[in-house]
């Protein structure tokens, strides 16, 4: 970019980029926003937020769930935004946009044209400039609400637009206090009663005009309007004074609440000291792991991957003027006492971004985990995708990981007794629709799998169930119950019903214990979700071990690994059509079929440990930190999915990775950082050091845990909780002396008598 091209109002925002001092100056929200419907890559966008903030902003360059693709260029407003994924939708939202001249409502018409080069996105502070107009819209986040400020040209008709978003809902524009208020209905939810998302903005100065409008017209002066798109519009006259600020609150529990939320969190504070305040905050949070690397480009990737961990599961509990601590339902329908966390695919997430929670959001996590256990006590179920209420998306009852990798790595503030109470009925009983609970359970509890002619996407939800009942039973032991965590310890032996010997993968199986036929091993859909058999043949995390005893042994299973990362990247796309097609052609293209842009296969590269053959784990890992992710609009290959692709960068920079959520133990990869320091909390820190590490030094030649050399390509989480330090010796060839030898490898995380 030359400096001459620049606009000069953009100068500001370019000149005022310091040199990068703390963490927060490190991340860049735009990494991810490159996106679109056919590539399905990245899926993000950026997010100005507290971290686990209960409500996002984001400037907005598309519409419906498309909020903003880097290659626009048409700026339609700021937005508050509660989607955690365009697949899911967004719900608690609406949009201001500030003009000059006439009242435009519509987002394409009002939409003005903007550059890259004039817009500043960080977590805590937005800023662009429009080209046309010359207008400046900034604004900074709190927990639950945000500052706005607009810069207009010299004019007697600066406008505000505001846009309550297709829905349902109701605005009224209070010109005596300064104020538009109103609520927004979510239409998902019609059938929870109460189900709103409550809104107070304050202007810090008298209105000109003001007015309503809906789908079929302008209405000035009008004060009050209720339908299904309707907004308002307040004006202002910027002759001499050019700037409007807007303070907003937002609750899910009240309009009294949006305005003490409003109240408590901004007061007479300003734009620059509600950013200050949300910059602190950050700093706070990503300093929890301090970096060294050899390449700066590592240290961006890196922090604002941390960025998005911390964005999910969003905090939606709010405190009353005692501040005691409550929260809106979206299971009940009720307000009730307690903290709620929402928005994650646990699906997703159970992977790697909750292991990472395990590390440096510990007191977090347990207020998490009490969270997903009040959904239970209110709705009946632990929900599988919690956004904010029951969703049905994807197999599996994954909030039972998420629950036993908590048990196991010591984390407390909540009942165990109660998780069990909740992952049991998940694993029990047959739901009344697929919002929650495991369709087709009472198949799998009666045959020993889900049948593939009697339920859709079957052996994808045959392996999920069998690795939920290992950490169904790992809760059951935590809550004292062995007798019943036995017995879902047996029942998670059920993947081996799917191994088809003379294919050599996990196929579906119909109810009369038949094959599924025509069977392909690189066709999507059928009886696998987002995958083909390729994909889901390694999803026996808990017993790795005994996998390899089914494929013929630990050779057959590195055979069948080197197989995966050479394979033709070709694909059969099923019913999942072009998008995802495409998709998996760009993945396909890295590492034959290891398709990462997904996470069933996000433990696959480490599974060479079990082999005994490490190096190949190293080497696998290294080309995916190192070509699978980068510091561009187009940085993510695949659907970030709620911090799980950002988590699984964080841990295997660390050069470790948590292999079976519900069993604490880590496998060890190639480091991308040379050192790390890794904040447990009170007090403790894992040091991590990589020695002579560097681009073509990715290969562990020895390691050390807290002085002791490791001979081992594992450890536990106990070993490293209290703190201590990892360090790694690295060169620039395989030692294939190191971790090959059995007594080297991992263990299973389930040990059967007998397999």
């Amino acid at each position: 970019m030359r400096w001459t091209t620049v606009p000069a109002l953009c100068l500001l925002i370019l000149s005022a980029a310091a040199q990068a001092k703390e963490p927060l100056d490190y991340v860049d929200p735009l990494i991810g926003t490159d996106t679109s419907l056919e590539f399905s890559n990245g899926n993000s966008f950026p997010a100005v937020s507290m971290p686990f903030g209960m409500t996002t902003w984001t400037p907005q360059t598309g519409e419906k769930n498309w909020l903003y693709t880097y290659a626009a260029d048409r700026f339609q407003g700021l937005r508050a935004t509660h989607s955690p994924s365009v697949w899911m939708g967004d719900y608690g939202s609406f949009t201001l946009m500030p003009m000059v001249g006439p009242v435009k409502t519509n987002p394409r018409h009002r939409a003005a044209k903007f550059s890259h080069d004039c817009e500043s996105a960080k977590p805590h502070y937005y800023k662009v400039v429009l080209e046309e107009s010359g207008i400046i819209a900034e604004m900074s986040p709190t927990m639950r609400g945000a500052v706005m400020r607009f810069t207009f040209p010299a004019s007697k008709e600066a406008v505000v637009v505001f846009d309550g978003h297709p829905g349902g809902g109701k605005v009224m524009v209070l010109p005596g206090e300064q104020k538009i208020v109103g609520y927004s209905d979510y239409p998902g939810y019609r059938d929870v009663p109460n189900f709103r998302f409550h809104y107070v903005l304050e202007f810090d100065r008298p209105f000109l005009t003001h007015g309503t409008w809906h789908e079929k017209g302008v209405f000035p002066l009008e004060t009050h309007q209720k339908g299904h798109h309707v907004g308002a519009f307040v004006s202002f006259d910027a002759t001499t004074n050019r700037e409007v600020t807007a303070n907003i609150g937002t609750s899910f529990i009240s309009s009294a609440q949006a305005a003490l939320n409003l109240e408590w969190e901004i007061g007479d504070r300003n734009l620059a000291q509600v950013g200050e305040e949300a910059a602190r905050a950050w700093n706070k949070e990503l300093s929890a792991i301090d970096i060294g690397t050899w390449n700066q480009v590592h240290k961006t990737i890196f922090y604002t991957a941390l960025y998005r961990a911390l964005l999910f599961p969003r905090v939606f509990h709010e405190s009353d003027d005692r501040g005691t601590v409550r929260h809106f339902s979206p299971f009940s329908g009720k307000v009730h006492a307690g903290p709620m966390y929402v928005d994650t695919g646990f699906w997703d997430t159970y992977r790697t971004e909750f292991p990472l929670f395990a590390l440096i959001q510990q007191d977090r996590y347990g207020e998490m985990v009490a969270g997903f256990l009040a959904a239970f006590t209110e709705g009946g179920w632990i929900p599988k995708w919690p956004s904010p209420g029951y969703r049905s998306v994807m197999v599996g009852t994954h909030g039972d990981c998420v629950i036993a990798d908590a048990l196991a790595k010591g984390i407390s503030g909540f009942d165990a007794g109660l998780a069990f109470e909740g992952v049991r009925k998940s694993a029990t009983k047959s739901s009344r629709g697929p919002y929650f609970g495991r369709v087709g359970i009472a198949d799998y509890d009666s045959l020993g799998w889900v049948p593939a002619d009697r339920v859709d996407e079957s052996a994808s939800r045959t392996l999920a169930f069998a690795y939920d009942d290992f950490c169904v039973a790992q809760v059951a032991f935590a809550a004292g119950k062995k007798e019943e965590g036995d017995r879902f310890l047996l029942r998670a032996r059920n993947y081996r019903n799917l191994f088809d010997s003379k294919s050599g993968f996990m196929r579906g199986r119909n109810a009369d214990g038949s094959w599924v036929e025509p069977f392909d091993p690189v066709e999507w859909g059928g009886p696998y979700t987002e995958g083909a058999a390729w994909h889901w043949l390694w999803s026996v995390q808990h017993d790795i071990p005994g996998l390899a005893d089914l494929l013929g042994g630990p050779d057959k299973l590195a055979a069948q690994l080197d197989k995966l990362f050479a394979h033709e990247p070709h694909y059969k796309v099923g019913g999942y059509g072009r998008v995802i097609h495409e998709m998996r052609e760009m993945v396909a293209g890295k590492m034959g079929q290891y398709a990462h842009a997904n996470e069933p296969v996000h433990h696959v590269p480490y599974l060479y440990n079990y082999v005994g053959q490490p190096w190949k784990t190293q080497d696998k890992v290294r080309t995916i930190l190192e070509t699978l992710y980068g510091s561009g609009p187009d940085g993510y290959l695949g659907d970030e999915d709620n911090g799980q692709m950002s988590a699984w960068f964080i841990m295997s920079a660390l050069g470790f990775y948590p292999i079976c959520p519900g069993k604490p133990i880590y496998l060890i990869g190639s480091p991308l950082v040379t050192r790390a320091d890794v904040r447990l909390g009170e007090g403790k820190t894992l040091r991590v050091e990589a020695h002579n590490n560097s681009a073509g030094n990715r290969y562990v030649q020895k390691a050390f845990l807290n002085g002791v050399e490791l001979g081992r390509t594992w450890f536990t989480h106990q070993e490293i909780e209290t703190g201590g330090e990892l360090k790694f010796i690295m060169g620039d060839q395989p030692d294939k002396s190191w971790g090959s030898s059995p007594k080297q490898r991992p263990p299973a995380c389930v040990a059967y008598s007998a397999r």
